[in-house]
């Protein structure tokens, strides 16, 4: 999961996708999403990473 999120992460950063941009598209909360997605080794929920992997992806 963690190999997943930082992923996510750098996948954001080579767009210049902001994570206030990715949390709108997922209709979800900023600063919640923010807090997520430090790159440590806590655990971001699945179906969130989903979330964000979808409009990452697009």
């Amino acid at each position: 999961m963690e190999t997943q999120k930082l992923e996510l992460i750098e996948k954001m950063e080579t767009k210049g996708m902001t994570v206030a941009q990715a949390a709108k598209s997922m209709e979800f909360d900023a600063e919640l999403l923010e807090l997520y997605l430090h790159k440590d080794a806590y655990p971001v929920p699945q179906r969130i990473l989903d979330k964000l992997a979808q409009v990452v992806n697009n």
